[in-house]
């Protein structure tokens, strides 16, 4: 079973993914468009540094270690990009969440 994929996609995907349906509408334009770039410019970082990292051996992946689902891309497992590409907007969305909360009650 691949808990490493299983584990990101709840802790990054699912939380974004309710962000994006039901918060990110109740923004204004500048900001989604903000939100957008920042995660595309930060899947873009990280998918240099994964390999920078991989190429100086910072980590590695074994599946004797974690079972990985065998899917791929270069010498990175896809569980990786998943990893990555969830992080930002998870860590976004809980940013632009608090801003919202705490700016009404303030």
């Amino acid at each position: 079973m691949p808990v490493y994929l299983i584990t990101y996609s709840v802790l990054f995907w699912v939380p974004a993914l309710l962000f994006m349906v039901f918060m990110l509408k109740k923004h204004d334009a500048p900001l989604k468009k903000s939100f957008w770039a920042a995660s595309a410019a930060m899947a873009g970082v990280s998918v240099v540094m994964e390999y920078l990292f991989l190429k100086f051996d910072v980590w590695f992946f074994s599946e004797k270690i974690d079972s990985l689902l065998g899917i791929w891309i270069g010498a990175a497992p896809v569980e990786e990009f998943v990893f990555w590409f969830g992080a930002t907007p998870f860590c976004l969305a809980v940013y632009l969440s608090y801003r919202r909360l705490f700016s009404k009650n303030a």
